[in-house]
């Protein structure tokens, strides 16, 4: 990993000092190409993919959105993105990670463990089966599922006025467009959508902030069976 361009970028684009936590990047990425090569955790293996597409990606979004002493629950988090990278610069944020794959739990439990992130969970658990509900004031999800799909798994474990920070392509306005009814179902709405490219690449990349409005109904989130074969 380019440590230098690393920290250039977070001084230079987030305005934030690092120190410590440049270490802590290059330890992640070090369990990754580690464990990737015995469970398939990422398809980016690559020092410059990992940086970008991984880190990079994961922490833009600190340009637009204040973490600072709240707290994040990350569904499908996967390999630790977002959620991780969020943790390692917001030590402030409490940042809850649901994955339900067995052998991805058990890496994210040894990254939290070796990074020593005293504000990351690991919870082994679908989303939709998650039992905490009201109680976040941010969800994150990074390439999980379509829009309409997502509100209804992301929502319900949002405060309201909580915000779902979904992760998206540049190119996002049909999926937004047919999340519409979901969002009026889920009482949430669009309260923003914030474009750009990622530093290397030029690649294009959306961040869906959809924010709720009222308490959940009890009866979402349905089964996901349900809630990927009807979708709101």
């Amino acid at each position: 990993m380019d440590k230098e361009y690393l920290e250039s970028f977070i001084k230079n684009e987030l305005h934030q000092e690092v120190d410590g936590e440049l270490l802590k990047f290059s330890l992640y990425e070090k369990l990754l190409k580690e464990w990737n090569e015995k469970f398939n955790l990422t398809a980016i293996t690559d020092d410059e993919g990992i940086l970008e597409k991984h880190f990079i990606d994961s922490i833009y979004p600190m340009k637009f959105v204040d973490f600072k002493n709240k707290s994040l629950c990350d569904i499908g988090t996967g390999a630790g993105f977002p959620g991780i990278p969020l943790a390692i610069l917001n030590p402030s944020l409490k940042v809850t990670l649901v994955e339900s794959n067995g052998k991805k739990v058990a890496f994210l439990n040894e990254v939290v463990n070796s990074l020593s992130l005293d504000n990351v969970i690991v919870v082994k658990s679908r989303a939709e089966e998650f039992k905490i509900r009201e109680e976040f004031d941010y969800v994150s999800a990074r390439a999980v599922t379509q829009l309409n799909v997502l509100s209804e798994l992301s929502i319900p474990l949002l405060k309201v006025n909580g915000e779902l920070l979904a992760y998206k392509l540049f190119d996002v306005e049909e999926e937004v467009k047919n999340a519409f009814n979901a969002l009026k179902v889920l009482d949430s709405k669009i309260e923003r959508i914030e474009k750009y490219k990622l530093p290397i690449s030029g690649d294009g990349r959306s961040l869906v902030i959809v924010r709720k409005l009222k308490a959940t109904k009890k009866k979402y989130p349905r089964q996901f069976s349900e809630i990927s074969s009807k979708p709101l």
